[in-house]
């Protein structure tokens, strides 16, 4: 469960120290319309996530010559009281049961989230003592939530190309 607070410290850091941090994957073949549903439930069973864990900000399809669709999900999927993993997923692509392209790119980022509420909250000694406990023991906790979601977006990708198989009929 996220910290809900009015004031807090947030310290956010992408899951890829490295370029390329946004993990980019084109597909190009038949049924490129089939992902938007595939995407999302590869998703849910990657990251053992719930509907509610998954919002849709972003959501178009048309249909002119071919379809067209673009989607923009963002997963909240918590670690512990302070630190969930906030990742945006946008999927768009156009073409019909013979051919098309899709893209589906991932940003993942980990938030690591203070509440500020209180006076002792805000005091310069709890700031101290909030600080050494951060550096001292959590940094490295944040480490292996880097390293997990590195973890995850390469399972999720490699399920997307067996997917691209599938779809291709491979």
């Amino acid at each position: 469960m996220p910290v809900f607070a009015r004031t807090k410290i947030v310290i956010q850091e992408d899951c890829y120290q490295e370029k390329p941090e946004r993990p980019t994957i084109n597909y190009y073949g038949p049924n490129p319309t089939k992902l938007y549903e595939k995407c999302y439930d590869l998703i849910k069973t990657v990251w053992n996530a719930s509907d509610s864990d998954i919002e849709e900000e972003k959501f178009s399809w048309g249909k002119a010559e071919k379809e067209k669709f673009s989607v923009r999900w963002y997963l909240h999927k918590d670690l512990d009281i302070y630190t969930y993993m906030y990742i945006r997923f946008e999927v768009s692509g156009e073409g019909d049961d013979k051919s098309g392209k899709a893209t589906i790119r991932i940003k993942p980022v980990i938030r690591t989230e203070y509440p500020q509420d209180t006076l002792w909250q805000r005091s310069l000694f709890y700031e101290m003592l909030r600080t050494f406990w951060h550096r001292s023991f959590y940094h490295k906790k944040r480490e292996a939530y880097a390293e997990e979601c590195r973890n995850l977006c390469t399972i999720y990708q490699r399920e997307l190309v067996k997917i691209f198989k599938e779809l291709r009929g491979e």
